[in-house]
């Protein structure tokens, strides 16, 4: 029964229906490059999501999360910490490769430029990347 009363805000007695599904919940990914954002990944995370992080940054980002492994036990039921990076800029075969061996999971590519027409450029030029990684 949710309540809240603070200075501005007093709220109680709500009740909202349908109630979220709560097992299996939606996958709870933690951003941030900091240690305690690399702890709250491992201790209460499915994965953990790095915006914008070329390789160097990456394995510095990989690097927190091993260190943060030898202090925050992580429950086994949330098992693997699932690593996602998006790239900074556009990427090769080499680069993709050179990420899963850090030992990211996934990479989330930004789309290039604004307009529809250089959206499905960007999809057909890395389509080709995708099937042969996968």
């Amino acid at each position: 029964k949710p309540s809240f009363s603070g200075r501005t805000v007093k709220f109680g007695g709500i009740d909202a229906q349908p109630r979220p599904v709560q097992k299996p919940h939606p996958p709870i990914v933690v951003g941030g490059m900091s240690a305690s954002a690399f702890a709250r990944a491992l201790a209460r995370g499915n994965g953990w999501y790095g915006f914008a992080r070329d390789l160097a940054a990456a394995k510095g980002d990989l690097l927190g999360i091993a260190a943060a492994r030898a202090r925050v036990q992580r429950p086994a039921e949330l098992g693997a910490l699932e690593v996602s990076i998006t790239p900074p800029r556009a990427i090769d075969e080499a680069a993709a490769r050179a990420y899963a061996e850090l030992g990211v999971d996934r990479l989330v590519l930004l789309l290039p430029g604004r307009g529809e027409s250089e959206a499905l450029r960007f999809i057909e030029q890395t389509e080709p990347l995708v099937r042969k990684l996968a």
